[in-house]
């Protein structure tokens, strides 16, 4: 009902009143007797001269029967013509309509509003107004397309039917004003429908509408407006500031969501992050905004539901953050390299080109130039493209000077904040150093970068001109247009815009697309572009507040994007060194998969793929857990969480190694995690390569916090258990196996004095074979008794000048290291030989003591085995080994034979031989010692301790020239130098017992022998006897000469 009084009179001023009850441009709430409400709009219009007093007496007696009683009347617009236009304001606690914002903006946000017109009645409403747009679900009826007429039959009979049981529920609202249906739509029936209500409690709300639920056994969606109030920054606002966005209601309620809808038409969810903080009450909802830019300008929704309803009502609130922006600026020149080289006038000028691109944006920039040594710009212009705006100017650059030009352009917002960009024009000169034109690359001056933009994606491309005037290798940062785009989606993840719960799946379903085929992503842009992805994307789902966790087919999607980055082919594209600064991408990798699978739903199962393979253990009660990936085995005592292992191929060989490290990762990264906490564990790798002897291995984990491997809380099981390793805690694992052998302290120092003295004692063996030969060779026996000392000496004299000439392989050609090789394969094989022959007489000569053997026949017999076999063997084994060739025949690193494990080898081509002699002389040497024995046991005239000395006599005398110290050889070869302290004494007692061989000959086979001695001792005293003699001879001369 619509009430109005007029006086039109020349002269008098006019005075309007609308009325309003809440929600209305002129509001009157009737009480009926069902308890329901209505509103009515009344515009009473009075002189202007009546005082107030008396409209308000007009009001009052505004009256109506019963059964309708008038509840609350109210003034909310106050209009006054003023001239040819109409004056309106608002009473307090009123606003103005929709209807007024939309026709007039700029009356919107004031309280005193001036129409065109005096025929309008512009209407202010309550603050507290509500509208309800909902939408109720019919199951079971049948759409017609009749209902998509309002015209037709169908869809009256149904509007009739269904709006009487929403108006009389939803009249019973304290401030109803009014309720229509707006359409119909198919999903069984659906009914679309709009309210406007002056004030309402949220919960009244929701039981109002759990009423009609049941009532029509249906189902309601509701949207409001007006219940939920909220609060932005006037802006526009600072670009880069901190900035808040507060949403409270006057109930409690659940805060929901935060969305933004940018001007891009994206719209986003707004979460937790880096850049943003949400912060919920029952009442309120506050966003903090650490850096307000471009992609946090647009239109912010907030969403509350009530707490104690099972209906679904989202009471939204919306308003819009207005921010001055600032760009990012894109500057560049053309040419890059303005070239003066070939210009003979020095007095010259080159036109360049400077432009500045930012992307499209609706700030209105004030733009400015700004240079140094170069002309006036000739003109500015302005280009606008799909992709951007380009601010560009033309100017030119002189050839005779010595300073570098440089041009400035800078962005000034509507707040007066600047941003700015510079580029340096780097001019070459006659007399400059540069780098000649190379396909896409123009001539670029020496010690600068030149840069190029990718043509098949986002980046550029460098490359630099050395210092004097080459250029080096070419740096791609092109990364492919997607896999861009899914990283810009996973930033705003990180930085709180978007849910990760929403768009994880799209996420990680598109990276797995995207690197699918490694021939597409196969530079280290596209690889750490993908890297970072996964970075980003576990910061993000670690941050949420929801304690997300990551689905089976998100996982699986996630876990096979992370074995394509692994692949074999794309091994170049992790090869950059990493920034000792910052993070590498390898730590990247191992942070993110690992973080990714601790924050996912892992089942007791194993998933695997090419290059990474995951396996989960469900804890039993007082039972380890054991998971198997890559063949590497993971035992894990008693734990309340599930046990997760992951295995990586080829990972180790990427992650950052110390500079001076002598090992190199020997098997697969393995990491196992149970969520919080650690466990003891135990692991059974499968080692790359096999190890060498006397190769140490570490069991190490990666330390993220010194960024390299560590050994600290592992243990290697040693060489009778080389690929199981121990540890206390729970972390990535590996092997490190050691490039070469263990040294033992004082090894080489032992054997190259050793070597020196045995040399130096070989020789006075010699010397001393020359002194007393005719002494001491009596017989047959001696002679070829001899004749071996002297053989034996002289190949262990060879051999050990050999040995030491050959003691630094990288300081001598590669094949004399082959000739040494092979001289002392020779030698000390001929050694072994002759003392076989050796200890064959003394055996001879024990068991045939009145038969004498021939000299023809010793001496042929000794100088064909002792030289002969071993000349046959060392021929044999050098032709059998690729003819001597590195690395099957000898190594290199010491410049001798090679061993390969058991009876694998060249080596076994000595010990085989050496082996067999060391027996039959130890089997001769226990022969002398039982005919010792015997004469004590048959005759017992002999006291023990002269037998117990005499046989120690004869294993002294005889070990050194029968090669029994290299009996330690063989327990060399039993112990590896990792077993620890028994392989350390025994390498120590081979090291000294056969380094310093030649001085035990010498004591033993020379000064340990009476008849050499003897004749030692004459020959010098017959030449001092002969020395004195001749003495006296001058002195008697002398005396008859005087």
């Amino acid at each position: 009902m619509i009430l109005s009084r007029e006086t039109r009179k020349r002269g008098y001023k006019m005075k309007t009143f609308i009325l309003l009850y809440f929600l209305g441009l002129t509001c009157n709430k009737v009480s009926a007797n069902d308890n329901s409400t209505k509103v009515y709009y009344v515009v009473l219009r009075t002189e202007a001269s009546i005082p107030d007093n008396v409209t308000d007496a007009i009001l009052k007696s505004f009256r109506m029967d019963n059964p309708v009683s008038v509840d609350t009347l109210k003034v909310t617009t106050d209009c006054v013509p003023v001239q040819n236009k109409t004056l309106c304001k608002c009473t307090p606690g009123h606003i103005w309509s929709v209807a007024v914002c939309q026709s007039s903006p700029d009356c919107c946000k004031q309280k005193n509003c001036t129409f065109e017109t005096t025929k309008t009645n512009p209407m202010c409403l309550p603050e507290t107004r509500v509208t309800v747009t909902g939408q109720l679900n019919i199951p079971g009826e049948v759409y017609f397309e009749s209902y998509s007429n309002p015209n037709s039959v169908e869809y009256q009979t149904l509007l009739g039917k269904l709006l009487p049981m929403l108006k009389r529920v939803y009249s019973t609202l304290n401030s109803f004003d009014d309720i229509r249906i707006t359409g119909f739509s198919r999903g069984s029936v659906i009914v679309a429908f709009e309210m406007n209500l002056n004030n309402v409690l949220a919960d009244v709300l929701a039981r109002k509408t759990a009423e009609l639920e049941k009532i029509l056994n249906s189902t309601f969606t509701l949207e409001t407006a007006g219940v939920v109030e909220i609060t932005v920054p006037e802006g526009p606002v600072k670009y880069d500031s901190n900035q808040s966005i507060l949403c409270q209601t006057k109930d409690d309620m659940k805060p929901i969501e935060w969305v933004l809808k940018r001007s891009d038409n994206k719209t986003f969810d707004i979460t937790t992050g880096t850049d943003a903080t949400v912060m919920p009450t029952s009442k309120s909802t506050t966003i903090y905004l650490k850096h307000a830019t471009e992609i946090w300008e647009g239109l912010y929704t907030c969403v509350f539901n009530p707490i104690s309803s099972n209906v679904t009502i989202n009471h939204k609130a919306s308003a819009t953050l207005d921010i001055a922006l600032l760009p990012q600026i894109d500057i560049s020149s053309t040419p890059q390299f303005p070239d003066c080289y070939k210009i003979d006038n020095a007095n010259s000028r080159i036109f360049v080109r400077v432009q500045c691109e930012i992307k499209n944006s609706t700030e209105n920039y004030t733009v400015t130039w700004n240079s140094t040594n170069t002309e006036s710009p000739l003109n500015e212009q302005q280009d606008v493209t799909s992709n951007g705006i380009i601010y560009r100017i033309d100017t030119t650059v002189s050839c005779n000077s010595l300073r570098e030009p440089a041009v400035t352009c800078t962005f000034m917002n509507i707040l007066s904040q600047e941003k700015n960009a510079t580029v340096n024009i780097p001019v070459i000169y006659s007399n400059s150093k540069f780098c000649q034109a190379e396909g896409a690359w123009s001539n670029a001056k020496a010690d600068y970068t030149a840069v190029l933009k990718c043509k098949d994606g986002i980046g550029k491309t460098q490359r630099r001109c050395s210092s004097n005037g080459v250029w080096e290798e070419e740096i791609s940062n092109c990364v492919n247009v997607d896999l861009h785009d899914i990283l810009i989606d996973s930033q705003n993840l990180a930085i709180g815009l978007g849910s990760v719960e929403k768009n994880s799946a799209n996420i990680f379903s598109r990276l797995k697309s995207s690197t699918d085929k490694s021939e597409t992503i196969n530079t280290f842009a596209n690889v750490n572009a993908s890297v970072s992805i996964l970075f980003t994307m576990n910061n993000a789902i670690n941050a949420s507040q929801k304690l997300y966790k990551l689905n089976k087919g998100q996982l699986q999607d996630a876990l096979i994007s992370s074995s394509n980055l692994l692949d074999s082919s794309l091994e170049k594209s992790w090869s950059p060194k990493p920034d000792r600064a910052n993070i590498s991408m390898a730590e990247k990798y191992l942070i993110s998969v690992e973080g990714l699978v601790i924050q996912s739903n892992v089942e007791n199962t194993t998933y695997q793929h090419t290059n990474i393979e995951l396996n989960g253990c469900e804890p039993q009660p007082e039972k380890h857990c054991e998971n198997k990936v890559f063949n590497v085995t993971v035992i894990i005592g008693t734990s309340s969480m599930m046990v997760k292992t992951i295995g990586f191929k080829s990972l180790s060989n990427y992650l950052p190694k110390p500079q001076q490290t002598d090992a190199d990762p020997n098997s697969i990264v393995v990491s196992t995690t149970i969520g919080q906490g650690s466990s003891d564990i135990s692991i059974d790798f499968q080692l790359i390569r096999e190890r060498p002897r006397n190769h140490k291995i570490q069991c190490v984990y990666w330390d993220f916090t010194k960024r390299q491997w560590s050994d600290e809380g592992c243990k290697w099981s040693g060489p009778e258990n080389e690929n199981h390793c121990e540890c206390n805690h729970l972390s990535s694992f590996t092997t490190l196996m050691s490039k070469k052998p263990e040294n033992l302290p004082y090894m080489k120092e032992i054997t190259y004095v050793g070597l020196g003295i045995s040399i130096v004692s070989l020789l006075s063996c010699l010397v001393i074979e020359c002194i007393v030969w005719k002494s001491v060779v009596k017989s047959s026996v001696s002679y070829c008794r001899h004749t071996a000392h002297i053989n034996i000496c002289l190949c262990l004299l060879i051999a050990d000048c050999s040995f030491l000439a050959s003691a630094f392989p990288d300081k001598i050609p590669e094949n004399w290291c082959q000739i040494f090789v092979v001289i002392k394969h020779l030698c000390y094989l001929s050694m072994f030989f002759w003392m076989l022959c050796l200890s064959i007489m003394v055996l001879h000569q024990m068991i045939f003591m009145f038969h004498q053997m021939s000299k023809k026949f010793c001496l042929g017999l000794c100088f064909s085995v002792g030289y002969c076999c071993p000349l046959l063997i060392v021929f044999i084994t050098f032709i059998t080994y690729n003819s001597g060739q590195k690395d099957y025949y000898y190594t290199s690193e010491a410049c001798w034979l090679i061993y390969g494990g058991f009876l694998k080898g060249s080596i076994f081509a000595f010990i085989l031989p050496v082996g067999t002699i060391v027996v039959i002389n130890v089997f001769c040497m226990l022969v002398v010692i039982i005919r010792l024995l015997r004469p004590s046991l048959e005759v017992n005239t002999k006291d023990e301790k002269e037998v117990a000395k005499g046989i120690l006599k004869a294993v002294v005398l005889l070990t050194p020239i029968f090669g029994g110290t290299w009996i330690f050889g063989f327990f060399v070869l039993m112990f590896d130098i990792t077993k620890g302290p028994i392989a350390y004494l025994v390498n120590y007692a081979f090291t000294l017992l056969n380094a310093f061989q030649g001085l035990f000959i010498l004591l033993t086979a020379y000064f340990g022998e009476k008849p050499i001695r003897v004749a030692l001792l004459k020959y010098f005293n017959l030449k001092q006897v002969q020395s004195a003699v001749s003495e006296s001879s001058k002195l008697a001369s002398t005396m008859k000469t005087k």
